[in-house]
């Protein structure tokens, strides 16, 4: 088994109660393949670099998992099948490298350089 970052960017117009609901499936399915959840962690809602599906905004997920590689084509089409998922990716986490500890820090422009 190897280490896979899975992140999921999901419409920002869902309801709290299907986030959950969602993740709830996202990790029972997971279970049924055999992959070990280790983290999950809310990014929060984020502007989108170009607009996906008519949205310019998503709310990121970040899961941490330890599973098979046969798994990842199996929990692909899953992602595939669900509409409120935007965006999915997953990264292979090096073995020496334990991933990331906490989310990004958001980016915050008080003022334009030269307006001032």
């Amino acid at each position: 088994m190897r280490r896979y970052e899975n992140i999921l960017i999901v419409a920002p117009d869902c309801t709290k109660e299907e986030e959950e609901e969602l993740l709830r499936r996202v990790q029972a399915n997971a279970e049924k393949l055999g992959a070990e959840l280790l983290k999950t962690d809310d990014w929060g809602v984020r502007r989108l670099a170009y607009p996906i599906k008519k949205k310019d905004r998503g709310h990121y997920f970040f899961l941490l998992f330890n599973m098979d590689e046969s798994s990842i084509v199996t929990l692909d089409k899953f992602y595939r099948t669900m509409d409120l998922i935007l965006r999915h990716l997953f990264v292979v986490v090096d073995e020496k490298d334990k991933g990331l500890e906490k989310p990004p820090e958001p980016v915050v422009f008080d003022e334009m350089e030269g307006e001032a």
